[in-house]
């Protein structure tokens, strides 16, 4: 993804009064002007700020306008610009000032297709300016962040290259066959297939209600019938978690392996996603407990903190202020390669075995967990182990932030772990009965003779 450089200059024109924003981009040798449709007097406008100044009211043209009607109208313009340069940065292109016009100009609702073009003019329109409507308005409309919107301009980019010459307007189920083919002979595997089909499809479905667009519903009801297999869930099992929580690495230079070590086990413990471990402030953590809002979902998390949490929390909370971050996590990949090599030297070579097909083929591989370990792990290992030790998945989701049973399945282990986690609820029960036993028809003498050699073989071991 590029990075471009533009910026966004509100002002008052001439001596009409109405605000417009200035646009520079491509080193200042692209320029569009914007006017939107608010008026403003000069001397209650702020040239430092670029704005009506506060508290003000502008007559203009026997308008009436108020700052926060001008500023408004500001800022929705600005979003809309940012979001043009945005979505042209993750297609590694840099827009020409007709572009911009257009793309912001359909963004803010100012362009009538029905009144400025005839139905032979929009049925010229390429898949890709097709794409880049969809992008605009169902990003605007469902907030998607850059990551969804790139994982849309994925799904597009393989469609034309499995149709170089598909017509937004000729859209056929052939063209669907053709795709499910492409992604085989690509080896992606049928899950992925299944997922950037039906990401297309919400596409499709989009294209359907717009003027000069028909797509024939047995391409909105296209399925792959490809066979997929429940996913294999990865996760830390309860000893193996505490395990690398109190590893002790050699030669950890800079303290690499262990800031990594501690910031993903910190995940384990409390559900949080890499997103908010980043945001995790000093505020957020009071009367032993976090309590703060999910950046994905904006749903309130209020995650009470067991106890290896708040050790934790002790080597990276010290003399922190309030706005303070609690942990200087530098980026997920950073996150994701330290802790491939935190769980490496630690010994958390399990074997995971995943089972899966790419068309009619089936495949299957085997990778200890060290080398495919991964940030969502910890929230994987926070719910499995909580359900494992009997936690009410009512009381798991609260944390997590999760609104039904089934949205949390995808984080559950479904072969035999948990089961068998359980089951030994069993064995532990029928032992600690036996001990009870004993315990209650034994004198002293025998009580202190066993509470030493307990003692004894829990220092030996330790």
């Amino acid at each position: 993804m590029i990075k471009l450089n533009y910026s966004v200059r509100p002002y008052i024109k001439g001596s009409t009064g109405q605000v417009g924003l200035k646009v520079r981009w491509n080193n200042s040798n692209s320029v569009v002007s914007f006017f939107t449709s608010v008026w403003a007097e000069p001397d209650k406008w702020d040239q430092d700020l670029m704005k009506a100044k506060r508290g003000t009211t502008h007559y203009v043209r026997d308008m009436k306008f108020t700052y926060v009607e001008i500023n408004e109208e500001i800022a929705e313009y600005r979003e809309e610009i940012e979001g043009v340069f945005d979505k042209c940065a993750l297609k590694n292109t840099v827009p020409t000032t007709d572009e911009l016009k257009t793309m912001v100009n359909s963004a803010l609702g100012r362009i009538n297709v029905n009144s400025t073009a005839s139905m032979e003019t929009i049925k010229r329109k390429s898949f890709k300016e097709m794409i880049d409507l969809f992008l605009i308005e169902c990003g605007r409309e469902k907030n998607w962040d850059d990551q969804a919107k790139e994982k849309y301009t994925q799904a597009f980019q393989h469609i034309t290259k499995a149709n170089p010459h598909i017509k937004p307007d000729k859209i056929t189920i052939e063209h669907m066959y053709k795709l499910r083919g492409w992604y085989i002979n690509n080896k992606y595997r049928n899950r992925t297939i299944n997922k950037q089909i039906t990401m297309l499809k919400g596409f499709l479905k989009w294209l359907n209600t717009k003027t000069g667009y028909t797509v024939p519903a047995e391409v909105l009801n296209f399925e792959t019938n490809l066979k997929v297999l429940p996913k294999t869930v990865t996760f830390l099992h309860y000893d193996e978690l505490l395990h690398f929580a109190h590893f002790r690495f050699k030669n950890d230079e800079n303290s690499r392996l262990s800031k990594a070590r501690d910031f993903w086990c910190f995940m384990a413990f409390t559900s949080l996603r890499i997103s908010d471990l980043r945001r995790l402030k000093a505020i957020h953590i009071h009367d032993c407990k976090i309590e703060m809002f999910a950046q994905k979902t904006g749903e309130h998390l209020i995650i009470p903190l067991t106890e290896e949490a708040q050790r934790i929390l002790t080597l990276y909370n010290i003399c922190k202020k309030p706005d303070d971050y609690v942990f200087d996590v530098q980026s997920s990949q950073k996150l994701n390669d330290a802790v491939k090599d935190a769980a490496k030297e630690a010994g958390l070579d399990r074997i995971i075995t995943e089972i899966y097909y790419i068309g009619t083929e089936r495949k299957e591989e085997s990778h200890r967990f060290c080398e495919i370990i991964s940030n969502h792990d910890a929230r994987r290992t926070f719910v499995s182990c909580s359900l494992a030790m009997g936690i009410p998945a009512e009381t798991v989701m609260k944390c997590t932030g999760h609104k039904s049973y089934n949205t949390m399945k995808p984080y559950i282990e479904t072969a035999t772990e948990t089961q068998a986690l359980e089951m030994e609820k069993w064995n532990k029960n029928q032992f600690r009965s036996q001990i009870i036993n004993l315990l209650n028809d034994a004198d002293e003498a025998s009580l202190r003779k066993w509470l030493h050699n307990i003692q004894t073989e829990i220092a030996q071991e330790s």
